[in-house]
């Protein structure tokens, strides 16, 4: 009996530190507007953002969780360093009344997504480059 209680107990403390050595940085940010993720369209709402760490860098694989009525996502993405800023934000590439998600950074790790059909059509028809849009969390 004892020795199943001490194993349980390493089992428990190794699967505690294991979820916090997996843990990566997140967020939860308000964003006005609805906008497009892998060609999804979202509402506007409450989101909030995970990038998974692995072995090799933070931001390769970004959560999507969104608000009630709309799908979550797990992103694939370019991971990198954000190095002017701590702040944690998405930036979005406007084309005329269309936004498209285009990076999320999160204590100074950046994680910039893959651009889509959708939004590769709308650039290649666009006259001018798009305009970019910067939502901070507060």
């Amino acid at each position: 009996m004892k020795k199943n209680l001490v194993v349980l107990s390493f089992v428990a403390m190794f699967g505690l530190m294991a979820g916090f050595t997996l843990a990566g940085e997140n967020m939860r940010i308000e964003v006005p507007f609805a906008f497009y993720v892998d060609n999804h369209l979202f509402p506007a709402g409450e989101y909030r953002f995970d990038m998974n760490r692995d072995s090799h860098a933070i931001g390769s694989l970004v959560n999507v969780w969104a608000p009630k009525g709309a799908d979550n996502r797990i992103l694939m993405t370019t991971a990198g360093k954000e190095k002017d800023t701590t702040a944690n934000q998405l930036v979005f590439n406007k084309y005329g009344q269309k936004l498209f998600l285009s990076a999320v950074a999160i204590h100074g790790y950046k994680a910039t997504l893959k651009v889509q059909s959708l939004e590769r059509e709308l650039r290649s028809q666009a006259v001018q480059t798009p305009s970019i849009i910067t939502v901070a969390q507060r």
